[in-house]
């Protein structure tokens, strides 16, 4: 009998687990789609207060550009972590704090981009030797127009010397040798 209530037990404990998994599971689908909805409905508000509907897709992503660069400051974060879902707290974080570091602009200006123009839209995290001339961890956005990828990078833009609009809608292979010509970079598709 003992034998018996030990097994029962275990089943009971199995059960009981799994219940707790599957409770955590919910709990942090329904944070995620949360944050998703208010990730879009922050980017919704800034685009249509800072573009027009009929600005030409370019000239969105320029408006969008400009306004990141004038609102924003620069907020420095320590360490980096490439987590599942960064792109969009950091893009969250900035909207609310205004201010973040180069994975904030990038993530932010990367849903502004998509919101605003349906593009594909993605976040390069690598290295670049934009601002010192020697190599450093950055991150960027990229927006693919007509089949080609054009770089967005209003961090590098706003505190790169002598950078005014160097970084502004600029086709990917002419800033090759800036960005460490890619190599090592990862990349983060900028998804609601």
């Amino acid at each position: 009998m003992l034998k018996q209530t030990g097994k029962k037990f275990k089943k009971i404990m199995a059960a009981a687990l799994a219940i707790c998994i599957m409770a955590v599971s919910f709990t942090q689908i329904a944070k995620a789609a949360a944050s998703d909805d208010k990730l879009e409905e922050q980017a919704a508000q800034i685009v249509s207060q800072q573009v027009k509907a009929n600005d030409s897709a370019k000239k969105k992503l320029k408006k969008l550009f400009a306004y990141l660069q004038k609102e924003y400051d620069y907020g420095r974060k320590v360490g980096f972590d490439a987590y599942d879902g960064w792109e969009k707290d950091y893009a969250l974080e900035m909207f609310a704090d205004e201010k973040g570091s180069c994975y904030h602009y990038a993530a932010a200006y990367a849903f502004l981009a998509k919101k605003a123009t349906g593009y594909p839209v993605r976040i390069g995290v690598g290295q670049t030797n934009g601002f010192s001339g020697k190599l450093q961890k950055h991150a960027w956005t990229e927006v693919k127009i007509s089949g080609k990828w054009y770089i967005l990078d209003t961090n590098m833009d706003k505190y790169a010397a002598d950078s005014s609009g160097k970084y502004c809608l600029k086709k990917r292979d002419s800033l090759k040798n800036t960005y460490n010509k890619y190599k090592d970079t990862k990349y983060y598709t900028a998804a609601f």
